[in-house]
């Protein structure tokens, strides 16, 4: 999987990682978990188990076999959407990975999992955009105390408004930051932006995004030396952010297990 995608994914996977826990042999597990679901097909946590081991061991074709079977039998059930939509991302099916974290959303308004992960792949939303927008609005009306709401409905509209009620909310959330200072970039205000842009990249200091926006808007403020060591800081970071990838990358084995359709 490209870096880029790897660093959208890896916040999907790792609620799914408890999946494994007590399974000391996936191999086994996987055998034991569709024994039950012939046992008892109308339990639930039977698939949801078994689909989450088989995405924790990056098993994404196997394990959307298994949720989609379950999303037949428990079609309002918000947890098989939810997991089926990681399913579909770790295939790189977009499209559908959108429509089942919208579908998980609006099964379960109070969770956050949908809307966060609808957060991560915005970029893929295509003709559902205006759904995703609508599902961050509802969720930021529904609760209108969690910044996560306003910030992804702020990103999703560029309402510096709600990223600004974000920030309110929860002033160490620096993707707010981030996102409200792109829009001052955007609107020409570059002492803003750079002032944003330094806030979160103080927030999150390995991340090489904040960096990357700061050498274009501190050459527009006409401050080379900062532009200059803003380059710097953001090679430093992208090098040392691609060899944690790979370092990551290279411990998730990918395990040969295999369901029965």
């Amino acid at each position: 999987m490209p870096q880029g995608l790897w660093r959208g994914f890896r916040i999907m996977l790792a609620f799914l990682l408890l999946a494994l826990q007590g399974a000391a042999d996936p191999a086994q597990a996987v055998v034991r978990l569709q024994q039950a679901i012939r046992a008892e097909p109308t339990r639930e946590g039977n698939y949801t188990e078994l689909g989450n081991l088989l995405l924790s061991t990056r098993n994404f074709k196997e394990a959307a076999i298994v949720l989609e079977a379950a999303r037949a039998r428990f079609p309002q059930s918000a947890q098989v959407h939810l997991s089926l939509g990681v399913a579909y991302y770790g295939q790189q099916g977009f499209s559908n990975a959108v429509a089942a974290f919208l579908d998980a959303a609006e099964r379960d308004p109070d969770a956050e999992q949908p809307v966060l992960f609808l957060g991560r792949i915005t970029e893929h939303a295509g003709d559902r955009a205006a759904d995703v927008k609508a599902a961050f609005a509802r969720f930021a009306k529904k609760h209108p105390q969690n910044p996560l709401g306003h910030y992804l409905y702020g990103k999703a509209a560029a309402d510096p408004a709600a990223l600004k009620r974000s920030i309110a909310l929860n002033p160490n959330i620096w993707d707010s930051h981030f996102e409200l200072a792109a829009l001052h970039e955007q609107s020409g205000d570059y002492a803003s932006a750079a002032l944003a842009f330094e806030k979160a990249a103080r927030l999150s200091p390995k991340n090489p995004a904040p960096q990357y926006r700061l050498i274009r808007v501190y050459a527009r403020l006409n401050q080379p030396a900062k532009s200059q060591a803003a380059k710097a800081r953001f090679e430093t970071l992208s090098a040392q952010e691609k060899a944690d990838a790979d370092k990551r990358q290279a411990a998730t084995k990918h395990l040969d297990l295999r369901v029965r359709q």
